[in-house]
């Protein structure tokens, strides 16, 4: 079978799958609103006095957007495992479907996802005031952003459930992200941060794609910012296609 029509028939199958499962997707959204709400309310009021961030709704966006597209990229992951479980990995690859479709569908399914979520997000967002400065646009680029984000994200869950089958593992994909998320600045500049966090940040991907992000949203089109983000989107896939790859080569050998 044609690598693309394969990858397109699977990728539609996850898709379906989510739409047979609506509980899961409503899970994914609740999360990210929930934190983006609660921490504008915790701190929106004194952002602009304490570290000179005038609109914190537009601040905190991006959080609410990586987050949201990190939950539903790591569910790549579990579905995954459950078709390795039941035995449908295992017929897939002993069809003419290439080995790599069977993953990627799987991978660009939850992109898409999370670019539906991201939409709904940035929909919130805007009625409950936050400004957008880069307008249309720049929200079509911020989304883009995040199809990107979410499929290099997932192969980390992917590569975890390649490796071990196991749900409970392919789950700690979405924890991974956490410590990423915390070490970038998420609620403050970087600029205000202790010299040690400061020396975190400055390493940690995660900071320019939310960095690139949160230009489109609060200053308008920086090529620079969004320039260092693309290539931090770019770095985090390729070492999780790496990974991916190295784990279904395990897995086909088994």
């Amino acid at each position: 079978m044609n690598g693309l029509v394969a990858t397109w028939l699977l990728t539609l199958r996850a898709l379906r799958e989510s739409v047979r499962q609506p509980a899961n997707e409503a899970a994914n959204a609740f999360i990210p609103l929930f934190f983006y709400v609660v921490t504008v309310g915790a701190v929106g009021s004194v952002a602009r006095e304490a570290f000179g961030v005038a609109d914190y709704k537009g601040f905190q966006l991006p959080v609410a957007v990586l987050q949201g597209a990190a939950g539903v990229a790591s569910g790549a992951g579990l579905a995954l495992t459950l078709d390795i479980q039941s035995g449908y990995f295992e017929k897939l690859a002993l069809t003419s479907t290439p080995r790599l479709a069977i993953v990627l569908g799987r991978m660009l399914a939850d992109a898409v996802k999370a670019v539906i979520l991201g939409a709904g997000i940035v929909v919130l967002a805007v009625l409950y005031g936050s400004g957008f400065a880069t307008g249309a646009a720049g929200v079509v680029v911020l989304l883009g952003a995040t199809f990107g984000f979410a499929l290099a994200y997932s192969g980390i869950g992917v590569a975890i459930a390649l490796r071990t089958g196991s749900p409970q593992a392919a789950q700690a994909g979405f924890i991974i992200f956490f410590p990423l998320l915390f070490l970038a600045p998420t609620f403050a500049p970087v600029e205000v941060f202790a010299p040690w966090l400061e020396a975190v940040a400055r390493v940690n991907p995660v900071t320019y794609i939310l960095v690139g992000m949160r230009t489109l949203v609060t200053e308008g089109w920086d090529a620079a910012a969004l320039a260092r983000g693309g290539i931090a989107v770019l770095a985090v896939g390729a070492v999780t296609l790496t990974l991916t790859l190295l784990a279904l080569r395990s897995r086909v050998r088994q």
